[in-house]
């Protein structure tokens, strides 16, 4: 593969560059594009298609996860490497079943973001620390529990959430305002102590509280 159109979605701006830095080392990379969001990188699909793109996990608005699965709906050529450092099995593996190519570490190194782009069509590539962890050399642990049950309608948010669907969608399936699940979704985070939705979503996966 010659002449690869690279986009890159993370809304930190930082490492968004640092990776972009990388892969214009990479002989085979022709262009590399930025976007602060995976809605924006989406529609700009539509102007021109990638070759690879290498989305953040945890994003405002359309995170990682929701991303690729539109990508993957609507462009099924494109290969789609997930970035983060959200390294826990199950949302490595959910990742790849969604149609990932790969999995990556935010701080991987040229060698690897280079062996990635040049790996055979068909074969999913992981970083050297992300294969520690599917391995079970470095599995993370944690205790939860949640500070009091969910609602019936709480349960039925959260596993829309984990489905990849937005605020927005989810008020259009269940028939409800967007800021009814903007409330139900705010109460959700609070009882799992936790401050982004990607860490929500993860919390609840690995709990099987979905």
């Amino acid at each position: 593969m010659q002449g690869v159109n690279v986009y890159i979605a993370d809304d930190h701006n930082i490492v968004a560059q640092g990776i972009a830095s990388l892969l214009k080392q990479i002989s085979l990379v022709a262009q590399v594009t930025i976007f602060k969001n995976g809605q924006d990188l989406f529609k700009h699909c539509a102007i021109q298609i990638p070759h690879i793109v290498f989305l953040d996990l945890e994003m405002p608005g359309w995170d990682g996860r929701k991303t690729l699965v539109e990508i993957k709906k609507n462009y099924p050529a494109v290969l789609c490497y997930m970035l983060s450092m959200l390294n826990e099995k199950f949302i490595i593996e959910d990742c790849i079943k969604k149609g990932a190519s790969g999995y990556l570490n935010k701080d991987c190194s040229l060698q690897e973001l280079s062996e990635a782009i040049e790996s055979p069509a068909g074969e999913v590539y992981y970083s050297k620390e992300v294969l520690k962890i599917l391995s079970g050399i470095h599995q993370p642990t944690g205790f939860f529990t949640l500070s009091e049950p969910l609602s019936e309608r709480e349960s039925e948010v959260l596993g829309l959430l984990c489905e990849g669907l937005s605020p927005k969608e989810i008020a259009g399936k269940l028939f409800l305002s967007i800021r009814t699940i903007e409330t139900h979704k705010t109460n959700i985070m609070q009882k799992f102590d936790v401050g982004t939705v990607g860490k929500l979503i993860s919390l609840a996966i690995k709990n099987k509280v979905v």
